[in-house]
C-alpha cells in the first residue's frame, strides 16, 4: 500500500492551529494576522512532515493554476534576461513560469496556443516579449475577448487599452550624449550617431524613431549640428572602415568626436575597424553605444561604456502587472516606463 498524504489538517493538528491559519500561512492570505511565532509552528510542522501543496486540489478551489505563461523566441539573449527577472519576481510571489517559444512556427499560431493555455487554466496570465514596433491588433483582441491578463514587454507603446512594460528610449540616448559630454566638457562638435540596421531600408522601428529623436533633440539644445549615418548589418557583420576613414581624415589634426552607436553588437566590428587604421579605442576614437545586448561594459576590450535597456528589471514588473491584474488592482491598459542603467567603460 502506497504511503498515507499528509494533508495540511495533519500539519494544523501538529502545529496546535486550524486549517484557515495554515492555509494563510502557505497563501499568505490577506485578512488573516498571524503571528511570526505562529507562522514558525506552522512551517516547522511542514518541514516535519514533509508536507507538499496538493496543487491539483489547489487549483480547483482557487481557480488558479499558479503558472505564467512567457513568451519570446528562446534563440534571442535578450528573452533569456528578461526571463531571469520574471523568475525572481514569480518566485517571491509563489508563481511558476512556462516557457513558450514560436520556434519555426508562425507566431500567431503559438500566441493561439496561449490562450488554449488559458482557457484550461493551465495558465493564470501572460507575459510576451515582442518587437519594439509590434501592435497585433488582431492578438489585442483576442486577449481582450478572453478576458486573460495580459502584458506585453516592449510591445504596443502607442497602442491604448494594452498593458505594456517599456523602456524609455528617448531618456536612455539622452543619459548617453549627458555622459559623452560630461566626459568630453569640451566638446566643439555634436557625437557622430551611427545606426545600425539589420531590417530593410524601408522598415521603421519604434525604438530607433525614438532614439534619433532624442539625439536631434539633443543636439537642437546645445545648437550642434547634429551628424547621423545610416550602416547596414550583413551577415552579421558591418563594414565601418570606409567610414571611420573618412571621419579620421575629416578630423586630421583635431580631436575626433565621440561616435554613439545605436547596436552595441556592432561595435565589435567597430574596434577592429579603428585598430586597423591605428586608432586607440577610448583616446583617439571615443565610443559609446545604446545598448548592451553584449554585455560590453564587462566582455569588451576596452570596456564598452554604454546604457542598458533593463530587460532583467522590466521581467519583475511584467510579472507584478500580471498579478496585479489577476488580482484586479490594476487595468489591462497601463504603461510602464522603465530608464534606462548607465554603465560606464573605458571606450569614451
Amino acid at each position: 500500500m502506497g504511503k498515507k498524504r499528509i494533508t495540511s489538517h495533519d500539519v494544523a493538528r501538529l502545529a496546535g492551529v486550524s486549517r484557515s491559519v495554515v492555509s494563510a500561512v502557505l497563501n499568505a492570505t490577506p485578512g488573516i494576522g498571524v503571528s511570526a511565532e505562529t507562522r514558525e509552528k506552522v512551517l516547522a510542522a511542514i518541514r516535519e512532515l514533509d508536507y507538499h501543496v496538493d496543487a491539483q486540489a489547489r487549483s480547483m478551489k482557487t481557480g488558479r493554476s499558479m503558472t505564467l505563461a512567457a513568451f519570446g523566441d528562446t534563440r534571442h539573449p535578450l528573452f533569456i534576461r528578461l526571463l531571469e527577472g520574471m523568475q525572481r519576481e514569480s518566485e517571491a510571489r509563489g508563481y511558476h513560469i512556462l516557457l513558450c517559444s514560436p520556434g519555426y512556427r508562425q507566431s500567431g499560431e503559438a500566441r493561439n496556443e496561449l490562450l488554449d493555455l488559458y482557457h484550461q487554466r493551465k495558465i493564470d496570465g501572460i507575459v510576451t516579449l515582442d518587437s519594439t514596433s509590434y501592435r497585433s491588433k488582431e492578438w489585442a483582441a483576442k486577449v481582450k475577448a478572453a478576458g486573460v491578463p495580459y502584458v506585453s514587454v516592449e510591445g504596443y507603446a502607442e497602442t491604448a487599452g494594452v498593458s505594456s512594460v517599456l523602456a524609455d528610449y528617448k531618456g536612455s540616448v539622452t543619459m548617453a550624449l549627458d555622459y559623452l559630454l560630461e566626459r568630453n566638457p569640451d566638446m566643439k562638435a555634436a557625437p557622430l550617431y551611427a545606426e545600425v540596421y539589420g531590417a530593410p531600408a524601408g522598415r521603421v522601428i519604434w525604438a530607433e524613431k525614438m532614439r534619433r529623436e532624442a539625439y536631434m533633440d539633443w543636439c537642437r539644445k546645445y545648437n550642434l549640428s547634429p551628424e547621423v549615418s545610416r550602416h547596414e548589418e550583413k551577415e552579421g557583420q558591418v563594414d565601418w572602415l570606409e567610414w571611420l576613414e573618412g571621419v579620421a581624415k575629416a578630423g586630421a589634426g583635431e580631436t575626433l568626436p565621440p561616435v554613439l552607436v545605436n547596436w552595441s553588437n556592432a561595435v565589435p566590428d567597430l574596434y577592429r575597424a579603428a585598430h586597423s587604421l591605428g586608432l586607440h579605442i577610448g583616446n583617439e576614437l571615443r565610443v559609446m553605444a545604446a545598448d548592451n545586448m553584449i554585455q560590453g561594459h564587462r566582455l569588451s576590450l576596452p570596456t564598452l561604456s554604454c546604457v542598458e535597456i533593463p530587460y532583467v528589471s522590466m521581467g519583475e514588473e511584467a510579472v507584478r502587472c500580471v498579478l496585479g491584474q489577476i488580482e484586479q488592482e490594476q487595468e489591462m491598459s497601463e504603461k510602464v516606463w522603465l530608464p534606462a542603467i548607465l554603465r560606464p567603460g573605458e571606450s569614451a
